[in-house]
Formats: C-alpha cells, structure tokens, sequence
C-alpha cells in the first residue's frame, strides 16, 4: 500500500527557509524542532553518474557551434555538482570547444567530480592563435577524475601569425581619424578574434618602410576619440625589438586597436601600401603552451584512458597554484600533489608528452607517449624544444617559490617531489624520452624506451634520490648521472652512458648491439703548482670549488708538501678561479708548507672516485672481423668496476691523461673475442680468450707507452688464451695463466713483471728491448714455452716442465 502526502501539510517540516531541490534529503535540525531540506555530501551521493542531456544544455556533438558547446558543457557541470553528482558522463559524438578569451581555457574541472568521456567521444579545441591554451583546466580542484575518450589540440590548424593590412591616413592624438598622406594606418585589429596572440603583440618591420617604429591606439568596441581608451608613440618593430606590447586594460574593457606609421622619409603610393600585409605574432612565437589538461596546483587527481594528440604545447601539465608577489603567501599545497595518470595515449602534441612542472607524489603508471614533436610520417619533426615523453621540470630557480632543495641544504617547499614512472611506453620522441632537470626522489621502473633518434632518458647531476630500475631501451640511450641508481637495464641497439658521476651504482645491465661507455671524473684535480711563500695550490684550468670546500690530498706518485697530511681532511679557503689555499678547519688558517713536494701527488674533493659497476653484459652475435669497436669504453678516476662480460667488441678502461690518483679497481672481466685497453688499474680475477685470428699488433694493451704517465697498472689472478698480450707500462702481473698465447713488450722507460704464473703454448717476444731490466719473469712455470730475449729482459727462478 502507497501513502502520499504533501510535505507542507506535515507539522514538524519546514520548507519556508529554503525550498527542496532535486537529489535533496529531509533532515532532522534540532534547534528549529522540524525537518528541513538539505543537499547530501558527496559520500552520500547516488553512485548512478549523470548522463549530459545535450539539447537541455545547448550542447552540439556533430562538431559546430563551438561557443555554446562549452558554455552547455561547463553550465552541466556546476549544474550537477549543486545537485551532488559526483560522476558526470558527456555521451559520444565529437565536441568542438572555443577556449575563453581571458582565460584561455575552455572546460573548467570542479572537485570532487569524476568527467567521463563515453566511447566514441571527442572533444577538440577549434582553430586559434593563442600562444596558450588548456582544453581542461584543472586549478585549484580537488578530488576530482577524467576519463575516457579523446581530447584533440589544433597543431594542424594552429595560427602562430596574422597579417593586417595598411590604408592611407593617420590617427589624431584624442583617437580621431585622419588622411594625412604622410602616414599610413592599419585596418581595425579586433582583440577578440586573436585574443592569446595578441596579449602580448609584435608588429613586424615592413619592407620598403623606412621608419624605426610606430603608433598605436587603443579602443574599447568602436574607433572614437570617445572610445579612446590608451595609446602609444614608441612601438618598435621585431625582430629589432624582441619583446611584445600590451594592452591598457582587460579584453572587455578594450578589444580594438589601430597601428599608424609615419612614412615621410619613404613615400608609398597608393598601390604599395595596398600590397603591405604586415605581420603580427606574440612575444611567446613559439606558441608552446597548449595543453590538453593543465593542472594546477589540485590535489588527489586522476587522469584514466584517455587520448590525448595534436596540442601545440603538451598533453598533459602540472604546475603550482599561481604567482606570488610575497614568497611568504606560498604554501605547500598550492604546489599540487597526488597525480595519477596511467592508461593513456599521448602523442603527437609539439612539445611534451607530459610536463611535470611543481606537483608532488605523481605516479605515471601504463601509458604510451609517443611522436612527440613528429609528424604523422613519424620521422618529420614539426614541434618545439624539448620534445620529450616526460619532462620533469619545475624551473624552481627562477622562481620565488622558496623551494626545499637538499644538495644545496636550503629549506622549502617540495616541489617535483616523489615521482613514480612505470610500466609505460614511451618511443619515437623528436629530442628524448625522459628528462628530469630537477625532480628529488624519482623512480623508474619497468618502462619500455624505444627510438632511433637521439631520443634518451637522463636525470641532471644534482638531482637526489634517482633510480632507474629493470627499464628496457631500444635503440636510445640511457644516461647515467650524480649519484643515480641503476639496477637492471635491458638495451638492444640501445646504449648506457654514464656523465657527471658523483657515487653512482649501476649493476645488472644486458646490452646488445650497443654501447657501454662514458666519463666518470668528478672532483679530481690532478698536481698543482705550488707556491711555497704563499702555501697557494694552482692550476691551469678553473678548480670549479668555492671556499669551504672539502679536499685530500694522495701520493700515489710523488709526494706531498711538507706540512700537508694525507691522513687529513681539508678546507678550501682564500680561493679564487684557478688556486687555493687549504685550512684543517672551516675558515680557519691557511696550513703552511716548507717545501712543494715532489711532483706527481694530486689533490682531489674528498669523495672523488665514487662510480661503483657491476654485472655488466655487453655483446653482439658474431664479429665479422678485427675492427676495433670498444663498446665498453670508459674513463675513470679510481672508480670499481666488478663483473662485466664482453663478447665481440672491445673493451677500453683508462683513467685520465697524466692521472696520479687511486688506482680503478677490476675485478672479474671476462672478455671474448676481442681486444682490450687498460691503463692506471688493478686488474683481477679476469679471463681474456679467443678463438679467431687476433688483432695486428696485440689483443690486450697493459698500461701505456707514453714516458710521460708512470702510474702502476697490478694485475693479479687472470687468463689470457690464444691472444697477444702487449706489456706497455708499470706493470706487475702476478699468479696469471697464459695459454697459446703471445707477450710482448714496448721498448720504453716502463718495467714490467710476471711471477708465479703459469706458461704454456705460448711466445715471449722481447728481442728488441735496449732498456735494462726492461722486462722480468720471475718464479714461473713454463710448458713448452718459446722465449725470443736478450739480457734486458731477467729470468729469474722459472721452471720448464
């Protein structure tokens, strides 16, 4: 049985305050003794979503009418959210969307709303100039969701100029017209039409004119002098004058504009000024800022299966709230955080992928971003720098965000902060795949690189925290820097690079067809020239350290000064570009020394040496012929290498040119089928072997022949097999095995040893030495060994079996 009665005729129901609305509820206030009603919270509300009635709201899904599209689909929003809907859904059908001329957005997000675009949705921005755009604008929103369907920028259509034509006639200066011949004006530039281009406009030089510049006036709606609103007499033209004008008030408030130009030292006839169609582009002509969602400073966003193509700028963006005259009106969560963006499909928008740009706790999680910065023929390049999948870059130093920082110890807000990327595809990027220019504490992990262009993936030096984990990279580069994390990197025709190394690690790497290679010499400076009186340490080059800064000193070869310790730390002071003096405390007194040391020793930052590798794979199926291809190339300075194996390609691990530092520390190479280059290390537990005919001159180089560089290379507990051993430097070898093999030895300054080792089907070629004790082989045992010396080489206790 269904009783129905009249609100208003209960006793204890009061609708006189506010009268009920659809998706109210009654509820019980104690104070006025009656029941009133209420609008439910949003953990309350119905899970049924709201299907957008498109002819209720004006609404059209064949792509026309763009001005009242946006205006229905915005008015459906805040319609919903007043009814307490949390979910909304806009039908399938193509929606062409006019961005705002202020705002130069065109779907404004609320919070706690969930915008799901139906299959077969899309939603497009029309044609426009505007240097910047957003076709979602997510500011300020919190706990809020899109979903679905495709949102599409006009990069094929886009305006990035505009052309105005010139008549005869001037401007007077309360705004009237005139036809004084000696100057021309322009046609009537309506702000409307052009709203973005024109915020900040450049007119450009004209040829045939000769003026250094012009006039322009402002108007609201009409050309008067009683509609005069500003005008100016000092506009010059670009590209000579680089930045762009302005307007005197906002667009509603002056909308139209006229330029004039004093032509008397270059007359034009009739006909010439006809034929003028100037050019007029923004001060931002790169118009790189179109983005399909910019989302700024909000808080608990998702972005869930959506494509994403053709912006001018990027597909997606974060940044912080807005600008801030006083840095003391920031807060942290104005900076934006808990971004979730995964199973989408970003491509073919002109700058970015995806632009990071100041919010924290991100997770970037199976999504595909590629062809940013292509063409559709996937090779052309038509965007604008940089070009990469993901940019992480909020460009804190040139703001005044106070920004927490903590390689520089400066306290602040965080920004970029915590950055999860995994599972993605990211490829066939113009300029890169990932760049992280200033994001702290951000992992990858599980993605999939792929390209052949200069595409890569890399972190700047000083960022902290950064790792790279079981990613694979085909046909890019992985770029390893500061003190990144490296564990599990999987590259065909790919390659990791190492670059500005300060204590890196980088371990369980598989390359084939590709490189492994780089630089790793941070904080050596080498042996200075000493200035005694003055106890200053100078070199020919900029040092790069400030005062403070913390220092050693070693003698690996040569000897320290008298009066320096290598058993103590040391403080930078007094410094200047190339020299410094040197304190055993902070800004305390400048240590004196009585003598400039024997040269050879080197000073160094404390921490030098710090690149740590290990279980490193680098191979190729079959090596055609001897052509030296050292894909594992390497310069260090004292770093540890452990575990690498290279087959078919060559290996080359050296220090710097003239280094009298910490030896590199090998342990464990296992070279097959190729060459190998080592000089300033310790060298074990390594096994050299191949089975095709060697290189012309030597399969392995230990040490080197140049005079000039005396430091030790130790080799200890390694094989050679059937390959030409060339003992180059310093070199002591102990406890190795060499079967059918061939040594030699350049005829130089340098001695070199080989005792208690094993022998066997093997050649000692140093019949040409001239220097005395040149070479040694002391305590060894020989099986059929052939020996081609003369009395510079010393034979010492071996033992033929």
């Amino acid at each position: 049985m269904m009783i129905k009665v009249n609100l208003r005729d209960l006793d204890d129901t009061n609708l006189t305050a506010t009268l009920p609305m659809n998706n109210d509820v009654l509820t019980y206030d104690s104070t006025q003794s009656s029941w009133i009603p209420k609008k439910p919270s949003v953990a309350s509300v119905t899970s049924n979503p709201f299907v957008i009635d498109l002819n209720r709201w004006n609404i059209k899904n064949d792509g026309t009418e763009s001005t009242t599209t946006t205006q229905g689909i915005n008015d459906a929003l805040t319609w919903a959210k007043s009814q307490g809907f949390s979910h909304i859904i806009l039908p399938k059908g193509t929606y062409t969307l006019k961005m705002d001329s202020t705002s130069f957005s065109c779907i404004y997000m609320q919070s706690d709303l969930h915008f799901e675009m139906a299959d077969g949705c899309t939603v497009q921005i029309e044609t426009n100039s505007s240097p910047w755009y957003r076709i979602f604008d997510v500011t300020n929103v919190k706990h809020a969701k899109i979903s679905g369907g495709k949102i599409i920028g006009d990069k094929k259509t886009h305006v990035y100029q505009i052309g105005v034509k010139f008549i005869r006639g001037g401007v007077n200066s309360d705004g009237s017209l005139n036809s004084n011949p000696n100057f021309i004006r322009s046609e009537v530039i309506d702000r409307y039409l052009n709203p973005g281009l024109l915020k900040s406009f450049r007119l450009w030089s004209i040829s045939g004119v000769s003026a250094t510049g012009y006039n322009f006036y402002q108007y609201k709606d009409s050309i008067s002098s009683n509609s005069l609103v500003g005008y100016r007499t000092n506009g010059q033209f670009a590209p000579a004058a680089p930045t762009g004008r302005g307007w005197f008030a906002d667009i509603d408030s002056v909308n139209k504009m006229l330029f004039v130009i004093d032509i008397t030292s270059t007359p034009l006839s009739d006909t010439q000024i006809a034929q003028i169609n100037a050019k007029i582009d923004s001060q931002g002509y790169t118009h790189e800022w179109g983005q399909g969602i910019e989302i700024k400073g909000s808080f608990d966003i998702e972005l869930e299966n959506i494509e994403i193509n053709y912006c001018t700028g990027d597909a997606i963006s974060t940044g912080w709230l807005e600008y801030k005259t006083n840095p003391a009106d920031y807060t942290q969560d104005q900076m934006g955080s808990n971004i979730y963006i995964h199973s989408c499909d970003l491509h073919h928008c002109r700058r970015q992928g995806i632009s990071l740009g100041a919010s924290n706790d991100i997770s970037i999680i199976k999504n595909k971003i590629h062809h940013i910065g292509k063409a559709d023929d996937g090779v052309t390049e038509d965007g604008t720098a940089p070009m990469f999948g993901i940019d992480i870059e909020s460009m804190w130093s040139e703001t005044n965000i106070p920004t927490w920082r903590p390689e520089l110890n400066q306290a602040g807000f965080e920004l970029n902060t915590r950055i999860y990327i995994r599972d993605n595809y990211i490829y066939n990027n113009s300029r890169g795949h990932v760049v992280n220019a200033d994001g702290i504490n951000v992992v990858l992990e599980s993605n999939t690189f792929e390209g052949y262009n200069i595409g890569g993936i890399s972190s700047y030096p000083n960022n902290m925290y950064v790792k790279y984990l079981n990613n694979t990279m085909i046909g890019c580069e992985l770029v390893v820097k500061g003190d990144n994390f490296l564990n599990g990197a999987v590259c065909y025709n790919g390659n990791v690079k190492i670059a500005d190394i300060a204590g890196a690690v980088i371990m369980n790497c598989q390359i084939k067809n590709g490189f492994f290679y780089g630089s790793s010499v941070y904080g050596y400076f080498g042996t200075p020239t000493v200035d005694v009186p003055s106890s200053t340490f100078t070199y020919s080059s900029p040092h790069g350290m400030g005062n403070g800064a913390k220092i050693s000193f070693e003698q690996w070869v040569g000897k320290v000064p008298t009066g320096i310790s290598v058993d103590k730390l040391y403080y930078t002071l007094n410094v200047k570009t190339n020299s410094f003096q040197v304190s055993e405390t902070l800004n305390g007194t400048p240590v004196a020394i009585t003598d400039s040391g024997i040269t050879g020793f080197n000073i160094s930052r404390f921490n030098y040496g710090r690149c740590y590798i290990s279980d490193i794979v680098v191979e190729r199926d079959w090596r055609n012929d001897n052509t030296l291809s050292p894909n594992f190339q390497l310069i260090l300075t004292g770093g540890l290498i452990r575990n690498v194996t290279v087959k078919n390609y060559e290996i080359d691990i050296r220090p710097l040119a003239n280094y009298v530092g910490r030896p590199i520390q090998i342990d464990g190479i296992t070279l097959i089928e190729g060459g190998a280059n080592f000089e300033g290390c310790n060298l074990i537990n390594s096994s050299f072997t191949r089975s095709k005919t060697g290189i012309l001159g030597g399969d392995i180089s230990l040490g080197t022949n140049d005079a000039r560089y005396t430091r030790k290379l130790v080799v200890d507990n390694c094989t050679f097999q059937n390959v030409g051993i060339n003992f180059n430097g310093n070199v002591t070898n102990n406890r190795s095995t060499f079967i059918t093999s061939s040594i030699g030895k350049a005829d130089n300054v340098n001695m070199a040893v080989i005792s208690t080792s094993y022998l066997e089907d093997t050649k000692l070629n140093f019949h040409w030495l001239t220097r005395d004790k040149s070479m040694t082989i002391a305590r060894c045992i020989f099986k059929n060994v052939t020996a081609d010396t003369n009395s510079n080489t010393r034979m010492i206790d071996n033992i033929s079996l």
